[in-house]
């Protein structure tokens, strides 16, 4: 049978290759500046393969990450670069990463995981569902001129101070769902991964917006992209500490209506571009269901879940064929105080899969919205009225890209 291992250094240059492969991408190898591994790319200790002798078939990262939940910050793997050469296919080499990934994150103190899929369905059989949608808007950049937004503009360069950056995206993730700390990584890595791009060679820009006083309150990256031979500002992260910081970050499209027709962003919907302009007819907007998450530590989560108000409680059942440490009944008492959750025999309230625990306790839908779900994993059987306090939607937003 082939090996399943971690990759070391000398692996990881195979895994890129692998990559190109299978994400239709080109880049040539033969050329020494592409044979070095890149000093900011993920260790290969974050990867797994399955080798056939030395050759790689399959492969992945597992990347380390710490995320907000409730008001907490808890370890999270996010799971990217997934692959397998077209000659390895069907060969069950993905599922044998993933009986061995989930089990070792669980023991290793991991809470949650989050993927882009490539097939929602395909990572279903691991126990991940969706949990993070995005809103992809469209703007005409003329439309957005009435916001002004005094204060002042700051171009953020390669090898700039990030601190400014950093406090103002810890706290746009404070009470976000998904939010993933940027100070987690050693020597400031994660800051300059994003601001490493020169804008005069990829045309890609960060500006930091600061108030009259001062006060840093967001800022804005985006990309002059070109589509029907126009310019549009396709943004790829706009972050802010409140209503005025992200109407400061937005006051600076509509001042460059002159160099891009449309305002792009996929937007988290937790808020709403409709309040943007006067005229909403022009605005283009869909809803992309996109990230999908995995709870790994299910008593973990439970503890930490945002309580309602008042005390209560109620028994919950977990069914998790990957992890079976989390497959149980847990009773779980909430208070001012805090939460207790323990191992119970009691009948239980309600009955979960692993796919649709993880939408609710991460907020992603409400308990009344997942009755309505065509998957078969949720039963309700008694204490509605405190379930349904317990599992309320909350704003969530992957702020990564993996």
């Amino acid at each position: 049978m082939a090996e399943l291992r971690k990759l070391e250094n000398e692996d990881l240059l195979q895994l890129y290759k692998l990559h190109t492969i299978v994400y239709n991408l080109r880049k040539d190898f033969t050329k020494e500046e592409n044979q070095k591994l890149d000093p900011l790319g993920h260790p290969a200790d974050w990867a797994w393969g399955v080798f056939d002798g030395k050759k790689l078939l399959a492969g992945m990262f597992e990347i380390d990450y710490l995320m907000r939940f409730d008001g907490h910050s808890v370890k999270m793997s996010g799971i990217g670069g997934v692959g397998t050469l077209p000659e390895a296919r069907k060969g069950g080499h993905i599922r044998r990463i993933f009986e061995r990934l989930l089990p070792q994150a669980y023991e290793k103190g991991v809470v949650f995981s989050n993927l882009a899929p490539f097939s929602h369905e395909f990572y279903r059989k691991f126990g991940y569902e969706i949990a993070c949608a995005r809103n992809n808007i469209s703007i005409s950049t003329h439309d957005l001129t009435e916001i002004k937004a005094g204060g002042e503009y700051v171009h953020i360069l390669p090898e700039d101070d990030t601190s400014l950056l950093s406090e103002v995206h810890s706290s746009y993730i404070e009470n976000i769902n998904h939010g993933i700390h940027r100070d987690y990584w050693a020597e400031n890595r994660a800051w300059k991964l994003f601001t490493r791009n020169d804008p005069c060679a990829t045309g890609t820009y960060l500006y930091l917006w600061k108030d009259e006083s001062g006060k840093p309150k967001s800022y804005i990256k985006y990309n002059d992209v070109m589509e029907d031979g126009e310019h549009n500002m396709s943004v790829t992260e706009l972050a802010f500490t409140d209503k005025k910081g992200l109407y400061g970050a937005l006051g600076l499209v509509g001042g460059l209506s002159a160099q891009f027709e449309n305002f792009k962003w996929q937007m988290p919907s937790f808020i709403d571009p409709c309040d943007f302009i006067g005229d909403a007819w022009s605005i283009e907007m869909n809803l992309k269901p996109r990230e999908m998450t995995r709870v790994i530590n299910v008593k973990a989560a439970l503890e930490l879940l945002r309580r309602p108000a008042g005390e209560g409680e109620y028994v919950i059942e977990v069914e998790d064929e990957n992890i079976s440490a989390n497959s149980g009944k847990y009773l779980v008492q909430f208070a001012p105080e805090g939460t207790k959750v323990s191992l119970t025999k009691r009948n239980q309230d309600i009955c979960c899969d692993t796919l649709i625990l993880s939408q609710l306790i991460t907020g992603y839908r409400s308990l009344e919205n997942a009755m309505f779900s065509r998957q078969e994993g949720l039963e309700v059987y008694n204490n509605e009225e405190t379930l349904k306090r317990v599992f309320s939607q909350r704003p969530q937003h992957v702020t990564e890209y993996f």
